[in-house]
């Protein structure tokens, strides 16, 4: 027999957040980069609904939706339709409808900030008495650049100069919430009982994204005739600072806001597998991601920047684990592998560069545990995370997906490289 199925509540939720980091990172002495305190809270009232409505053998229908009051962005609403359709043993369609909301979270509010050196290409860079164009001119009207190329010829950084800027990102009280419209259709095939495998397309679309102002973003707009109130975010040093001469720009200060928007759109496949084999269980997990198309707006009305193959993210990306099970002892080998990549086209057009014209090669890294069940409640484990040892991609500090310290993008790439462990599970 088909059942309506309901399930209904409310919620009140209190998030507080608070970070003091220490006297020697509030001055940067520590990595060189200050971190400022934040501290901050709010709360929020909801309620949410949700039906399945069993239409036919073959089709389920799901309805949701969500309500909220926010201390600190007032009311929101999201909704959800969603179909399943199970047509026969071996497919089954899956496609759905949605809205989301994301409420700015304490550090989107109330960051003091935090410094990186990582940014995009000073626009002043090479810039002489005959140079031509907004640009130009616009560099040339600040003493401080001007009077250094009276005396050098032209307005030329050093490598220190140029990773030696600070871009401070800050919070805003005056952040709403992300609103976000995402459509899935897909497809489960089971030609087997023992494989899986599933397709699915995904096209999300994201209005007033709370996101940092670019860097490159700023001093295009400040010094390209975009928009010289972006200026009032960039300080240069009126006079020479040690390594650093005058006119270099000491640092740029950005709060996060709601951007223009950001749109992303990719296809997911999954294969799972699962068998005996020779008095064991072997299983295996393929999951693949290929990013079709991508894009945010810093601010509204501005022109879309397209992100998909640059640095963080790659085109292609795939994960394979395969693992086999014999009595008490297990062993699984994970690979991961991430596609090539360019360097983000807005820092290359600062050098005169065409998109696509510098970038880093794909990388796979292999990882292997192995564990032992000893008893019921205990069990031994080891295994080493990168294997060969595979270095990240060098990417120099400065340089637009470079996180400070690491000269890689460390939330895509093992800066660590190769790891052993062992351990210890206990079970009670």
């Amino acid at each position: 027999d088909e059942f309506i199925g309901f399930a209904t509540g409310i919620e009140y939720r209190k998030e507080e957040g608070a970070e003091t980091p220490d006297a020697f990172r509030q001055a940067g002495i520590t990595r060189r980069l200050q971190v400022f305190p934040t501290k901050g809270s709010f709360y929020s009232y909801e309620a949410f609904g949700e039906v399945l409505l069993p239409v036919y053998d073959w089709l389920n229908v799901s309805l949701a939706m969500r309500v909220g009051d926010y201390s600190s962005i007032g009311n929101t609403s999201t909704y959800r339709l969603g179909i399943d359709a199970p047509i026969n043993d071996y497919v089954r369609l899956r496609a759905s409808l949605s809205s989301a909301v994301r409420a700015p979270n304490v550090n989107d509010l109330y960051a003091a900030g935090s410094a990186s050196a990582t940014g995009g290409h000073d626009v002043c860079d090479g810039v002489t008495a005959s140079s031509t164009g907004n640009v130009a001119e616009n560099c040339r009207s600040i003493d401080s650049i001007a009077q250094r190329i009276a005396s050098d010829g032209s307005f030329t950084l050093v490598g220190s100069e140029s990773q030696n800027e600070r871009f401070l990102k800050m919070g805003s009280e005056d952040l709403q919430e992300e609103t976000a419209d995402t459509y899935t259709l897909g497809a489960v095939f089971t030609p087997i009982d023992s494989l899986s495998v599933s397709l699915d397309y995904y096209s999300i679309e994201i209005e007033d994204a709370i996101v940092p102002t670019p860097r490159q973003f700023i001093l295009d707009q400040c010094y390209g005739g975009g928009d010289e109130s972006f200026c009032d975010f960039v300080t240069r040093r009126p006079n020479a600072v040690g390594l650093n001469s005058a006119g270099s720009i000491e640092f740029i200060d950005s709060g996060v806001s709601n951007s223009g928007g950001e749109i992303l759109e990719g296809v997911d496949l999954t294969a799972t597998y699962g068998s005996d084999l020779l008095g064991g269980h072997i299983n295996a997990r393929l999951a693949y991601t290929y990013l079709i198309d991508g894009e945010t707006v810093p601010l509204p009305g501005a022109d879309a920047d397209p992100f998909v193959g640059e640095i963080g993210t790659s085109e292609h990306k795939a994960f394979f684990n395969l693992g086999y099970r014999y009595d008490d002892f297990n062993i699984v080998t994970r690979l991961t592998y991430i596609g090539s990549a360019d360097f983000d086209d807005q820092f290359l057009a600062g050098f005169g560069l065409d998109a696509g014209a510098v970038g880093i090669s794909s990388v796979t890294y292999v990882d292997l545990q192995a564990s032992y069940q000893l008893t019921d409640i205990v069990e031994v484990y080891g295994g080493v995370d990168n294997l060969f040892d595979k270095e990240p991609p060098r990417i120099l500090t400065g340089v637009t997906g470079s996180d400070t310290g690491t000269e890689t993008n460390a939330g895509t790439y093992d800066p660590i490289g190769q790891e052993f462990y062992v351990g210890v599970r206990a079970r009670f």
